[in-house]
């Protein structure tokens, strides 16, 4: 599977812009481009060739002659993870669209190929192939249909955790906008998650941070308070915990740009 892989190019973060329209990347010789999608809805053509909507966890493999994502609803733009790849040759080796069943596992493993990546894991052979064949291992193992969805409940849940992460936010909200009780919110998020609501919106939180990091825009305080953080010892203590590095230590090594 792996004899015409030569090296991987580049992992980045990306999210569409807010009302506006997109052209589609049409991917060069020798290249193949992996999409997976951490948030928002996009529409694409499924194995039936008819469109359909695809969501958080949707990966999409794009070979050589062949275009990226690029439509979806102006008021709900998508986010996602991009993986590039240089081959020897176009080989198609897995189906174009997948929704691998195990999508906060392979959320985490984006993350982290994401963050090993930019701290100079690139130009070893060993991190190509890992990054290649997991990301394989995912779009040809146990699958989810596009109808096979998360319930009402917990999709409207994830929806306004995601939309108000720089909001202080309640169970009680959470459990409001999601129109069931604090303790059904628990076990759906148990249950489809293997998580509990608090640990996932902190994780959205710090995802948040990391971005707003890298982009080395603003200050670490705000930063702190646009991702919800009820103070600047709190974030602190958070990041430092999770992370395995302070703010500033992460924006140092992941920024192009001089900041704080």
């Amino acid at each position: 599977m792996l004899q015409h892989l030569k090296r991987i190019t580049s992992v980045v973060f990306f999210k569409a812009p807010a009302y506006k329209k997109l052209r589609p990347v049409t991917i060069e010789k020798n290249m193949e481009c992996l999409e997976l999608l951490s948030g928002g809805h996009v529409f694409f053509a499924g194995p039936d060739g008819k469109n359909t909507v695809y969501g958080r966890g949707s990966l999409f493999w794009h070979r050589e002659g062949e275009n990226t994502v690029h439509r979806y609803r102006e008021d709900d733009p998508y986010s996602c993870y991009v993986f590039e790849f240089e081959v020897e040759k176009k080989k198609k080796i897995c189906p174009r669209v997948t929704i691998p069943l195990y999508t906060e596992p392979l959320m985490g493993f984006a993350e982290e190929m994401f963050r090993r990546y930019h701290s100079g894991e690139s130009e070893n052979p060993a991190f190509c192939a890992m990054v290649y064949s997991t990301l394989f291992w995912y779009a040809t193992g146990p699958q989810r249909n596009p109808g096979e969805s998360y319930p009402e409940a917990l999709k409207n849940a994830l929806d306004f955790m995601e939309h108000n992460v720089s909001n202080s936010l309640q169970l009680s909200d959470i459990a409001a906008a999601a129109e069931i009780s604090k303790s059904n919110l628990f076990t759906i998020f148990r249950h489809y998650l293997k998580t509990s609501p608090h640990k996932y919106l902190l994780k959205l939180r710090l995802n948040r941070a990391k971005q707003l990091l890298a982009a080395g825009e603003r200050s670490i305080k705000e930063i702190a308070f646009d991702c919800g953080f009820e103070s600047l010892e709190v974030f602190y203590r958070q990041f430092s915990a999770n992370e395995n590095a302070t703010p500033g230590a992460y924006r140092k090594r992941f920024c192009i740009l001089e900041q704080d």
